[in-house]
């Protein structure tokens, strides 16, 4: 029997294993080219898994995983207060291990790394807290975020092809990742500017701690209509919009599907049985999550396989299935013989050293 986690919850982890899914179909268009889309259109089947990506994806996995991002935080600070302990200089040592892991993952694996942009906006979200008003000012960050990124959207137009794609394609190790940490800086210094929409997501899930066991059948089935009436709409326009180096309105496509994906996982929770297995891939998000980027970088990058550009969109979200399917299998091995995944493991050891040390000092 596979060693079950004290205060988890099934749901939450699968929603969790759910996303990882979703964020790695997003992060195969960026692996195989992030530009493929522009050397190869007019290509219908190309066109076609783009749309698909576009419509139900970009955007979407990203939107649940910040929320329970936020969401764990407050379940941290609850069980660290019920502990007798100050949550903030805790998660703020947490935090800070996190986006040395961003950073790691960011030059070595890949420069689309959301970990260091989540520490340093949730160090920003932690001083909301224990505040109140949560909803209306997760609203505010989120809207202002949408309405910021839709507008650089259109400033910024479509994009071109990299000059650094050859290098991606054909370099050794080493010039991949001077690439990469450039790509890097790039990518986490704009997410961190822009990141008011993600901030807003965060602070949200500090919200949803309290609240998200407490809705009923009819308030699921009123947001997943919301949201499909919101973002059918939204994400077709989205996909009329062309390649863009941000889809317009991808934020709020993203948030509406994402409650449409969230909704019906949990109003269905009982009959969706196929489902549950995510949740052993959801207890281990971060090894999960860049256990990706090492095998993927690797079929793909030059200094690998090298498949960079020879993989059409269509076949992501097969690959993703296939892939996170495996993951499931080896997380749950892995949990059938330790209490955490390795690196889940060795974050916590981190995050509580410190804490560690002064009870031995008080002890003397």
């Amino acid at each position: 029997m596979v060693t079950p986690a004290r205060e988890r919850d099934a749901f939450l982890d699968a929603l969790r294993g759910f996303a990882l899914f979703g964020i790695l179909v997003v992060n195969l268009e960026a692996f195989a080219d992030p530009f493929y889309s522009v050397s190869h259109s007019g290509e219908p089947l190309d066109d076609l898994g783009r749309a698909i990506i576009t419509f139900f994806c970009s955007g979407k996995f990203y939107t649940i995983f910040a929320t329970l991002f936020g969401l764990g935080l407050a379940w941290q600070a609850a069980r660290l207060r019920a502990m007798g302990l100050d949550p903030q200089p805790v998660l703020r040592r947490r935090l800070r291990w996190l986006l040395g892991a961003g950073a790691v993952h960011g030059i070595v694996l890949f420069s689309g790394d959301i970990l260091g942009t989540y520490a340093v906006l949730g160090l920003f979200a932690l001083r909301y807290l224990e505040r109140p008003y949560l909803l209306r000012t997760a609203l505010a960050y989120y809207a202002f975020g949408v309405a910021l990124l839709a507008g650089l959207s259109f400033w910024f137009g479509a994009r071109g092809l990299s000059p650094d794609a050859a290098i991606y394609a054909s370099g050794s190790f080493a010039e991949v990742s001077r690439v990469r940490l450039w790509d890097w800086l790039w990518n986490t210094g704009w997410s961190i500017v822009l990141g008011f929409e993600i901030v807003g997501l965060m602070l949200f899930g500090f919200y949803l701690f309290e609240h998200w066991q407490r809705f009923s059948a009819v308030t699921l089935r009123r947001g997943i209509l919301l949201g499909l009436v919101l973002g059918i709409p939204v994400n077709a326009y989205d996909i009329w919009a062309g390649p863009h180096y941000l889809e317009p309105l991808r934020g709020l496509g993203g948030l509406a599907f994402a409650v449409v994906y969230a909704g019906l996982i949990r109003l269905y929770w009982d009959r969706l049985r196929w489902l549950h297995p995510l949740q052993y891939a959801g207890r281990m998000p971060l090894t999960n999550y860049l256990l990706q980027s090492l095998v993927m970088s690797t079929v793909f990058y030059g200094y690998g396989l090298g498949l960079y550009g020879q993989v059409s969109p269509l076949l992501f979200p097969l690959i993703a299935v296939g892939f996170v399917a495996l993951q499931v299998l080896l997380s749950r091995w892995w949990l059938e013989r330790f209490h955490q995944g390795p690196l889940e493991r060795l974050w916590r050891k981190y995050t509580y050293a410190g804490l560690q040390s002064n009870a031995e000092a008080g002890s003397r």
